[in-house]
């Protein structure tokens, strides 16, 4: 509906549409028209961890919004990126998901006086949707609360960090990609 609109900038960050259906949200779906640079795809590979997602998270949304100054951030926010979720595999637990709307919290009150909004739909895994999305819920909501308070379902995967150099190099050329149309993407010039 965006692809082309020049009034909203749209982030989403998911598994690698290789490996999930639908199979659309490549890197290099940008937009088009006046709408080019405003559609950003950040598409991970399976089991990135939950470390890793939250750097690719940190590395691309804040500083675009902070160059967009949108009005209002609508967040889109569902379970599937749990490493329990029968669908998604991208290793996250609850407590990722609080980083996820802690962050979004954190930006919206930094770009737009917080105005932000949360949608919550998706997840494949009954056990661990209402930990999930309350924590999404809290993130947004209480902030200030200690991450680990966060409990979750399952215990955690070993490894939060896994495939962390992949993800370094997918944002590396994501921000590639976007810098001909966002200067928080240009490295400064060196006189």
């Amino acid at each position: 509906i965006y692809y082309s609109d020049r009034e909203v900038l749209f982030i989403s960050i998911h598994q690698d549409p290789r490996t999930i259906y639908p199979g659309i949200g490549f890197m290099h779906e940008i937009g088009l028209g006046e709408g080019a640079g405003l559609n950003v795809n950040l598409p991970l590979p399976m089991r990135t961890g939950e470390k890793s997602y939250l750097y690719a998270l940190n590395e691309i949304f804040p500083p675009l919004a902070r160059e967009f100054k949108p009005e209002l951030i609508i967040a889109n926010g569902g379970s599937d990126a749990h490493f329990a979720d029968h669908l998604g595999s991208l290793g996250l637990t609850a407590r990722g998901f609080f980083e996820i709307s802690r962050t979004i919290s954190s930006v919206s009150e930094e770009v737009c006086d917080g105005r932000a909004i949360l949608l919550i739909g998706s997840g494949y895994n009954i056990d661990v949707l209402p930990y999930c999305w309350y924590a999404l819920l809290l993130g947004l909501i209480r902030p200030d609360l200690p991450a680990e308070e966060i409990e979750d379902f399952y215990p955690s995967p070993p490894d939060p960090w896994r495939r962390i150099d992949e993800v370094k190099r997918i944002v590396d050329e994501l921000k590639g990609i976007l810098s001909g149309y966002w200067r928080c993407f240009n490295p400064p010039s060196r006189a």
